[in-house]
């Protein structure tokens, strides 16, 4: 075997572990769970900012989960808590500060001195740099703060997103699902939660989830498999070690959402190896 076609076969290799090579409805899927960046992938690029998102189109990664709230000039922002002080150099709530303040905080020092002045992201710059080559999960926030109608404005944000089959929509808040799939049905629809959902695939029909997206500390086979049997996928959040993944791996979860793609990307391609 020549160099370039050994180069070939490690880069397949690696594609097919991160699970890029299977996007939805794809025919070739792989039995490995789907691996998505959680918040872009914590661990290697400060959470919820362009630097995260390139890094996960770059290295292959199957899926992205991000968090969406709205500031108070109404745009659609890409940052996980409510307020500001924790990820930027700024302060107050975000539903306070309008966008042209936003723009202007930094959101990667405090992550690495080589991400100094990322930036807080539009969701719609998001979807502009991914271009339906990874699939994004998008979770709304709407609590402790309320964004009234938020569900609107996530779909005026998508209309013209060319890859709606790329897009999966979660949220703790299930009311605010339920309301966005009764306007739209074109999005994959995931509940968000912690706690084991009596009767879940009647629950997730109330709501028009296909997924179930639930903390992985709370998962047992024999949940998974009743999930299963409801046609619902299940993608846990958040592990970032080695023995969860292998434990999640033999319960049977559809996908991963982890601090750590890169960890986990290696971890499948060292475990296909040693079956093969």
């Amino acid at each position: 075997m020549s160099r370039i076609q050994t180069a070939k076969t490690a880069l397949l290799t690696l594609c097919v572990a991160m699970g890029q090579l299977a996007l939805p409805g794809d025919a070739a899927e792989s039995k490995d769970p789907k691996i998505y960046a959680h918040r872009g992938g914590a661990k290697w690029a400060p959470e919820n900012t362009m630097a995260a998102f390139r890094k996960c189109k770059e290295n292959g990664v199957y899926g992205i989960e991000l968090d969406i709230q709205r500031c108070k000039t109404g745009e659609l922002v890409v940052i996980h808590d409510e307020d500001l002080k924790r990820t930027t150099n700024g302060t107050g709530l975000i539903k306070d500060t309008a966008f042209a303040d936003l723009s202007k905080l930094d959101a990667g020092s405090w992550f690495g001195e080589q991400f100094k002045n990322e930036r807080v992201p539009l969701l719609s710059d998001v979807l502009r740099l991914l271009d339906g080559k990874v699939v994004l999960n998008i979770e709304i926030k709407n609590t402790p703060v309320s964004y009234p109608g938020i569900e609107d404005d996530l779909l005026k944000v998508l209309a013209d997103y060319k890859y709606p089959d790329t897009i999966i929509i979660s949220s703790f808040d299930h009311e605010v699902l339920k309301r966005l799939h009764a306007k739209s049905s074109k999005y994959a629809i995931a509940l968000l939660g912690d706690p084991i959902i009596c009767d879940v695939g009647q629950y997730a029909k109330q709501v028009g989830a296909t997924a179930w997206h639930p903390y992985f500390g709370s998962m047992r086979k024999d949940v998974i498999d009743t999930a299963h049997g409801a046609s619902l996928k299940v993608n846990v959040w958040t592990p970032n070690k080695k023995p969860e993944w292998e434990e999640l791996i033999s319960q049977g979860v559809d996908g991963i959402v982890t601090d750590d793609p890169k960890a986990l990307g290696d971890y499948l391609v060292r475990r296909e190896r040693k079956q093969k």
